[in-house]
C-alpha cells in the first residue's frame, strides 16, 4: 500500500463534487494508502475525562479529525444529524455498537429541536450488532441507514490508547444522544478539543 499524506487525502476529498461525495468513494479515499503516523501526532493526546476531538480541516462538504481514545472511553448513543461519517482506525483497535429505532418510533431533528438539552421522550432503541476493528487502516461508516451508534476503545485499564481519522459530510455540529435506559434523546452541540501542548 503506498503511503498517502493527510493532505493528500484532504486535497481528494475536496476534489469530489457535491454529487460524488457517496458513502463508497469517500471510504475508497480514505482507506487507500498508509497514513503517516508521525503526521498525526500533533493532533493526538489523551484526555482524562472523555475522548479528544481534534480538528484537522473543515469546509463546506467536510469534517476532518483525529479522535483520541483512552482504554474505556466510548461515546454516547448518538446520530449524525442526517450526515454521514466515515472512521479510519489509525491506532489500536475500535468498538461500535448500532442501533435503530424500534418500530413506531421517530426522533426530533437535532438541527431544530430547540435548544440543548431538550429531551425528546419515550424512543425506543433496539441493539442491531456490535464489533470490534483492529486491522490498521480499516474503515468504518454511519450513513442514514446505519445512522445511531456508539464507538470507544474497548481496551481495559493499562491498554493502549486507540487513534481515528473521522470524515464527517456535512460538517458535524450537532446531534442526538441517547439514554437507552430513560429512552429520551438530547440535542448535543459538538466542539473541538484544543491540541495537545
Amino acid at each position: 500500500m503506498p503511503d498517502v499524506r493527510l493532505q493528500t487525502l484532504i486535497d481528494r476529498l475536496e476534489a469530489l463534487p457535491p454529487g460524488g461525495i457517496t458513502v463508497p468513494a469517500v471510504q475508497a479515499i480514505l482507506a487507500d494508502g498508509t497514513l503517516d503516523d508521525r503526521e498525526l501526532q500533533r493532533y493526538v493526546g489523551v484526555l482524562p475525562h472523555k475522548y479528544a476531538r481534534r480538528k484537522v480541516h473543515r469546509s463546506r462538504w467536510f469534517d476532518v479529525m483525529v479522535l483520541t481514545w483512552a482504554p474505556g472511553q466510548f461515546t454516547p448513543i448518538h446520530n449524525h444529524a442526517g450526515n454521514c461519517g466515515w472512521v479510519r482506525l489509525v491506532r489500536g483497535q475500535i468498538a461500535e455498537e448500532t442501533f435503530k429505532l424500534v418500530p413506531g418510533g421517530s426522533l426530533p431533528d437535532a438541527g431544530t429541536a430547540g435548544d440543548v438539552g431538550d429531551r425528546g421522550g419515550n424512543i425506543g432503541l433496539e441493539a442491531t450488532g456490535t464489533g470490534v476493528i483492529s486491522q490498521i487502516g480499516a474503515v468504518a461508516t454511519a450513513d442514514r441507514v446505519r445512522a445511531i451508534h456508539r464507538l470507544g476503545n474497548p481496551a481495559g485499564p493499562g491498554g493502549d490508547c486507540t487513534v481515528t481519522l473521522h470524515v464527517y459530510s456535512l460538517p458535524h455540529d450537532r446531534c442526538l444522544s441517547f439514554d437507552a435506559e430513560r429512552r429520551t434523546a438530547t440535542v448535543r452541540d459538538l466542539a473541538y478539543d484544543p491540541e495537545p501542548a
